[in-house]
């Protein structure tokens, strides 16, 4: 096997540990330092002379084993530590699945972890999985069917299978170049722009209640995707998601929730344009030499937030809101049932005073009889006119405000609202978020320490050391690089070339002879000897583990709560605005809507109102003047006969005019009574219909999916009342020009 070879084997299973890590430490991480990252150590000159007579099956043989070290070395990383180990029972399943460069699963290995924290003699369990081992322990067990029993004499187990069911959710990966689907083969040590694009289904449904009715829907996945780089991609970006670079590498993370949005039952054009459901992950760069050692997928049931929904929603203000709509429409159809009943009075009264005017004509004619008393009567009807004018103009004033209030609400209704008025709603509902997702509360604690503990306990965990440091050195002995073969071809190398040391000093062919046939030991020589025998390898190993672990933890609690609690922002933000929108077109449509029979709508009805009892009070001063005319001619009566029938015949007229109007006033005030019941009954009870079944349902809704995720616990089966969790991770096989060329 040539050096080349040699590298690239280690690069490649340092490429995925890293990158397996990574999804448990950053999810939608924050900065971290890429510097630890790297795919493997600078290459020494020790290194660069390797050379072994190792043929093409050795390396055909090493191969093979690499794919199935691959679940051994993941399930290593993703272990806890020993300590949580004492204090709880249960069961967490992994589930990796080895894919080819599209996402074709091959091959299929469930790693389970059997907590003991009450130290049970014996561990029952369930399980579908074949070809079951302690990869951990000498522990065995019995099984009868799925039934599994382990001995497990107070410790916990450790155990793997295989199996070719079908998992909740699959992956498919596209490659495009320049905007054409190409096969990862073809690709391969092509140039260009490249998109990459995850795509992910779930096949996993559960039926659920909601608002009382029964309901399909997918059972949530989150689903993080995540890839490294190296300095031949230019230019990366992603859709949803997060890309860190140090400058020479950049590490991509994606996310998506497949069957979210058709579990919500949602369209797109229900939110703003720029508005998008995370179900893929599409990446693109420009790229020289294509190549890529492989991607890393983590799949979790649930949402990442496990409280209720409307418990962190306030909608109270929203529900006052429509209280006061309510019992303002209901005083609206109160006040124009009264103006009604009052024109009726009105109406009725009419009568009497025609009836009165008619008297009075008889009593002018038979004047002769009660001059006197006519004279008096008409004084007492000049001083009554007095009341009635008060009252038409109280009838007047009423119409008016009411005309104008109408045409306000009209107007308001037609003006969108302003950046102010949304800024507004949007606050209310970020607040409304924020307190739900603030650092403290239950929801940011159960994201956060998930996150970090998971990772923590995956990273800094001695195991995990040891297992870095004994891949590093296991790699080398495998190929049969001993110190004393390295040192022999060393020797002999550096006799012809010369050697320059670590601070730059350089021994010439023959001063390295001299060296090698004397007694030193050259310092090149010493530092190769380390490396085989594990000094570095130690060093090299803890740095990795350290590194990642202190830099990652954080970030990837802060991360995670972030996402969320910017997705939760995003979709209510859009659902208040838009809502409140639709309501105000509606009241605006049903307002201005005309009557059939009448001609006339609510806006132009009580517009046409407010100018009659206009033309009524206008008529009241020519009334008071014609009665004052007529108290004249009763004092003039005994010497102007013919002055005062006629006052008495111009009253009469009047009277029946005044008669006129207040049948039509009346009729108005009755279609304006209509109108109101009308209004109510088509806009205002259907506006606030639809916020008590459009929005509520839609919190209930998430409130179900989010249960189906938290019902979801295992995917190879469980013992009953175990408390069960369940990830599944994805690694598609490496793409490499210089794959053929090695063989």
């Amino acid at each position: 096997m040539k050096f080349q070879e040699l590298k690239n084997r280690y690069k490649n299973r340092y490429t995925m540990r890293m990158v397996t890590g990574v999804l448990f430490v950053a999810l939608l991480g924050g900065s971290i330092g890429i510097g630890s990252m790297q795919a493997g150590a600078p290459v020494t000159m020790a290194e660069a002379a390797v050379e072994t007579a190792a043929d093409k099956e050795e390396t055909e043989a090493a191969e093979t084993a690499e794919s199935e070290q691959l679940a051994d070395d993941i399930l290593k990383i993703s272990k806890k530590d020993s300590d949580e180990a004492e204090e709880l029972d249960g069961k967490e399943e992994t589930v990796y699945l080895i894919t080819d460069a599209n996402g074709k699963v091959t091959k299929t290995i469930v790693s389970n972890w059997l907590k003991n924290g009450s130290a049970r003699s014996e561990i029952k369990d369930v399980s579908n999985l074949s070809d079951i081992e302690n990869v951990k322990g000498d522990e065995t067990f019995t099984q009868d069917g799925s039934n599994l029993t382990w001995q497990a004499n107070g410790e916990d187990i450790f155990y793997q299978g295989t199996t070719t069911e079908e998992t909740p959710i699959t992956e498919e990966v596209t490659y495009f170049l320049d905007g054409t689907e190409i096969s990862p083969e073809e690709l391969a040590g092509k140039s260009g722009q490249v998109t990459i694009r995850f795509d992910y289904t779930n096949h996993e449904k559960k039926t659920v209640t909601v608002n009382g009715k029964e309901e399909e829907v997918y059972v949530p996945f989150t689903v993080v995707s995540g890839l490294i780089f190296d300095d031949s991609f230019r230019n990366v970006q992603v859709n949803h998601g997060r890309v860190i670079s140090d400058g020479n590498r950049n590490a991509v993370i994606g996310f998506a929730m497949p069957g979210l949005k058709e579990s919500l039952n949602v369209k797109d054009g229900d939110f703003d344009e720029d508005f998008e459901f995370p179900e893929y992950v599409e990446i693109t760069a420009d790229v020289e030499n294509f190549s890529l050692e492989m991607t890393a997928t983590l799949a979790i049931p649930g949402l990442l937030a496990g409280e209720d929904v409307s418990a962190n929603v306030d909608f109270d203000e929203l529900d006052d809101v429509m209280d006061q709509m309510t019992d303002a429409m209901d005083q609206l159809k109160d006040g124009g049932g009264q103006l009604a009943d009052g024109l009726d009075t009105l109406n009725d009264s009419m009568g009497e005073f025609s009836s009165g005017v008619s008297q009075l004509s008889d009593g002018v004619n038979a004047y002769t009889d009660g001059a006197t008393q006519l004279a008096q009567g008409i004084q007492t009807l000049s001083d009554s006119s007095g009341s009635l004018e008060s009252g038409v103009n109280t009838l007047n004033a009423s119409a008016k405000t009411i005309s104008n209030g109408v045409q306000q609400l009209d107007q308001t209704l037609r003006t969108e609202m302003s950046k102010k008025e949304k800024a507004a709603a949007k606050q209310q509902v970020d607040a409304a978020i924020d307190a739900q997702f603030k650092k403290g509360s239950d929801t940011y604690n159960m994201i956060y320490n998930a996150a970090t503990e998971n990772f923590q306990n995956t990273m800094s965990g001695e195991e995990t050391v040891n297992t870095v440091q004994a891949g590093i050195q296991s790699g080398l002995q495998a190929q049969g690089l001993t110190s004393e073969g390295v040192i022999a071809a060393l020797a002999q190398y550096y006799a012809e070339n010369g050697f320059t040391d670590g601070t730059g000093q350089y021994y010439a062919p023959e001063v390295c002879q001299s060296i090698i046939e004397g007694t030193e030991t050259p310092y090149a020589l010493y530092f190769a000897n380390q490396v085989l025998n594990g000094g570095l390898s130690s060093a090299l190993a803890g740095g990795i583990t350290s590194g990642i672990a202190q830099q990652g933890a954080a970030a990837v609690g802060e991360s995670v709560v972030g996402a969320c609690a910017s997705a939760a922002k995003q979709a209510g933000e859009e659902a208040v605005i838009t809502g409140a929108e639709s309501a105000k077109k509606q009241v605006a449509a049903a307002i201005e809507a005309k009557d059939a029979n009448s001609g006339y709508s609510l806006v132009t009805g009580s517009k046409a109102l407010s100018d009659g009892t206009q033309t009524l009070a206008n008529s009241i001063p020519t009334l008071k003047d014609g009665i004052g005319r007529l108290l004249s001619g009763a004092n003039q009566l005994v010497s102007n006969n013919a002055a005062l029938k006629d006052g008495v015949s111009a009253l009469s007229d009047g009277a029946s005019q005044i008669s006129d109007g207040v049948v039509k006033l009346d009729d108005g005030a009755h279609e304006l009574a209509d109108g109101l019941e009308e209004f109510d009954e088509k806009a205002i009870s259907k506006i606030v219909d639809a916020y008590n079944g459009d929005i509520k349902d839609l919190v209930d809704r998430l409130e179900a999916i989010a249960q189906a995720g938290d019902d979801y616990t295992t995917f190879s089966g469980a013992a009953e009342d175990t408390d069960t969790m369940t990830k599944f991770i994805f690694r598609t096989a490496a793409i490499s020009a210089d794959d053929e060329d090695e063989e």
